[in-house]
Order: C-alpha cells, then structure tokens, then sequence
C-alpha cells in the first residue's frame, strides 16, 4: 500500500503509529528522523516540536495526525490531542489510544471515553458486497482485475506467481501469462477493448518467486494480444540510475497509456503513434503514485499519492494539483482509483479500517465535496487493492494477501492462505 508489499513499506512505514514502526525509511524527512530520535529518547518537548514540522509537509496523512495527537498528550496539550483524535474518529477510522501510554494522560477524561465508543463504532461492517468469483490457487497474491467486453473473460495478475490468470464465461480459470514472457510480480492490468490489448504492469518486487536482489527496480509494462496471450511488446526500464515499480496504467480513448511509477515517482506514457515508453510528467508533488484514471472527457487524469492524497493532472497543460477535502474526509493510502459519474471510487488499504470509498467531487475537480463509504469491515478483506468498474458495478480484490509473507519474504504455507477473492458491488 497501499498494500503493505516490501516496495510501499519502504514508501509509507513512517506513516504509521510510532508504536507499530520499528525503522524508518530511508527518504524520511528530517523532521520526522528527528521527530523519532526525540520519541525514543523521551525528550517529549523536542519530539512535539518535530512533529510540528512533520504534519506541515503531511497534514492530511491520519496516522501523522494521531501521533501529533499523541505528542499533544504528553507535553500537557489535552484539548488539542483530543480534538485530533476527534476528527480522526469522525473520519470513520479505527485507532486504539487506550491502550497507548502517549494517552495516558487523557484517559479520565469524559471526553476520551466518547471518542473510544466512535472509534469502536467505527469497526461495524459496511456494504453489502458479493462474490463475483474465486481462484483457487491460494498463493497467487493477486494485485489486479481487469475485463476483456469482446471474449467475456477476466484477468487477475499474480504477485507472488509471476503471472496473469484469465477466468471464462464458464468459470474455467487457466493461466494467460507467465514469467516466460519476462513478466516479474504483474501489478495493476487493465484491457483495451477496442484494439483487443491486454496492458500489464510488472516489477521486480521480493515478494515474487525467483526474486533476485541485484534486479530489484526493474520494472516494465506488458503488451498481449487479449484474445491469445500472445505477446506484442515489452517495455522495460532497468534499476539504474534509478529503481521504478510500474503500479497501474489509464488507458485514453486513442489507445494511449499513462502509467505511475510509485518509486521514481513519475508519470509515463506509451501513446500509439510513437509506440514507445516515454516521460510524460514530474511533479514536486509526487511522492508515492499509485492509481491513475481518466475523467470521462479525457481532459483530466486523477492520481492517488499514497503519502500525499489525491492529485490531478490537466493533460494537455501537464499541469498537476492536489484535491482539497473537508477535514473529516481522510483521502490518502489509496491504492486503486477510479472515475465515476463526476466521483473517485477509491481502494484505501493503508488505514484502518481498509475500505472502498467514494469521494464526491466538485464541478472544478479540485475539490471533494463529501465521502461515502462503500465497504468496509468486511470478513473477506485482506488488504484489498485494485478493481474495475463494469457499467455500476465495481468490481476489486478483496484479498490481495501481501501481508503473508515472513521477514525473509518466504510465502506463508497453504493452509495459512486463503482463495484469491474478487467481489463486487452495485453503485449508487
């Protein structure tokens, strides 16, 4: 996460609780190394001072929100600490401060014992989702869905298996791609219809069999004839000078391809004219790009920045700029994202609880309007990550299972994982 694979922990693993961290990234920023130091030391007042300047680089992030909460606590700021944990009570999280000592402090207080009852009412389950179908190749770690209209079949990407599996009308499930066509761990996919193109992304990630640690950072898109399996072009880039992990891809009207790099981060484009992987945008913001859509007019592409929120991108202007929201509307940690009647159905896999949302947008698009949870707490959710909008159905992962995997990325055995799970639910 955005899925907790090795390749975003190194991107988020600050953004969590202090008390769940037991390193830091190594491009945290200073203040936030500071912010730890100070914390560890328990030199308080030094470590609010840093947390001050951590939540003005990251002030829509919740779990930066909740340790400012906590460093509130324990310098003696009780109405702040609280407030903050307010909001991220009514931003329909789940967190636990009773049992932090950060909280100590505020644990007499009347006003604390009413946030924990919102926080424990925020575990109620959300949304009536279905199962759409199940693989049942449990140690798949899938990360993608994708639907070809013309042959009624769908695609689900493995992470783990290094491959592509396509599902019949009839339920027959068979392997489309695999790594002998120089795939590594297959991410985000989605298919071309009209041309009849499968479009895969693929990276070198640890968690994938074969892992070798010297091609860490390479990463590549996929090009397959939908109907065949059949190879048409790679594109690959190399880990130097620098490593990339190609996370999803938005498919124009044209037949152009926009991709998020999430390590780079940057944008690429692969349009069909010069058919080649090109360069298309940088931004000061950027951080962690993973899902990437189009507006129905094509005009605008909306990106989710794991660590920064949502941002979008005027095409022709190549323009970017990041989306306002109300203060009780926690819009990062999204991973799959896309467009529907002039809103973002969103997969945000980073907080607790994991959940599928929709954020209403403005007329500008530079603004959320409101959010609606779609599902959350559902039994079947493990790490949900990407889906696919067929008409008003919106169909995800349920079940990615990144988690499943020991600190020596060895895979869990069988009886520990579950059936990949694709469900789907009906939209407003």
């Amino acid at each position: 996460m955005r899925k907790m694979a090795l390749i975003f922990y190194l991107l988020v693993l600050w953004t969590l609780p202090l008390n769940a961290q037991e390193n830091v990234a190594k491009d945290f920023s200073f203040y936030w190394r500071q912010a730890q130091k100070s914390y560890h030391a328990k030199d308080y007042p030094a470590y609010f001072e840093n947390m001050k300047g951590v939540v003005q680089f990251r002030p829509d992030n919740p779990n930066m929100k909740y340790n400012f909460a906590g460093a509130h606590a324990l310098v003696g700021k009780p109405e702040a600490a609280l407030s903050l944990l307010a909001q991220l009570a009514d931003m329909g999280l789940i967190y636990d401060p009773a049992a932090d000592a950060d909280f100590n402090s505020l644990k007499e207080s009347e006003e604390f014992k009413d946030i924990l009852q919102k926080f424990t009412q925020n575990q109620t389950p959300v949304g009536q989702s279905a199962i759409a179908f199940k693989l049942p190749e449990k140690d798949l770690i899938t990360e993608s869905v994708a639907f070809d209209p013309q042959t009624a079949t769908y695609f689900v990407s493995s992470v783990h298996k290094r491959k592509i599996v396509s599902l019949n009308a009839k339920g027959e499930s068979k392997d489309f791609a695999t790594r002998q066509a120089g795939l590594w761990s297959v991410l985000g996919m989605k298919v071309d219809a009209p041309r009849g193109i499968l479009w895969a992304c693929s990276a070198v990630v640890p968690e994938m069999q074969g892992f070798q640690k010297e091609e860490e950072g390479y990463a590549g898109v996929f090009k397959f004839e939908a109907k065949t399996g059949r190879l048409i072009k790679s594109y690959i880039l190399s880990n130097q000078p620098q490593a990339h992990v190609f996370g999803d891809l938005a498919i124009s009207g044209n037949g152009d391809v926009y991709i998020s790099d999430s390590v780079a981060p940057v944008l690429y484009r692969i349009t069909r004219e010069k058919d080649e992987l090109e360069l298309f945008l940088t931004s000061e913001l950027f951080r962690s790009l993973q899902g990437v859509t189009f507006s129905t007019d094509e005009k605008y592409l909306f990106v989710a920045d794991y660590s920064v929120g949502l941002l979008v991108v005027d095409v022709a202007a190549r323009q970017v700029k990041k989306i306002a929201a109300p203060a009780n509307v926690a819009f990062t940690t999204v991973d799959g994202m896309y467009f529907y009647k002039n809103s973002l159905i969103a997969i945000q896999n980073g907080i607790n609880p994991q959940r599928v949302v929709r954020f209403f947008l403005n007329q500008s698009f530079d603004r959320i309007e409101r959010a609606e949870v779609i599902a959350a707490n559902q039994p079947l959710f493990n790490e949900p990550t990407l889906g696919l909008l067929l008409q008003d159905t919106f169909y995800f992962i349920a079940n990615s299972q990144w988690g499943s995997f020991t600190k020596d990325k060895m895979i869990f055995p069988l009886e520990k994982l579950q059936e990949p799970v694709i469900l789907k639910t009906r939209l407003e």
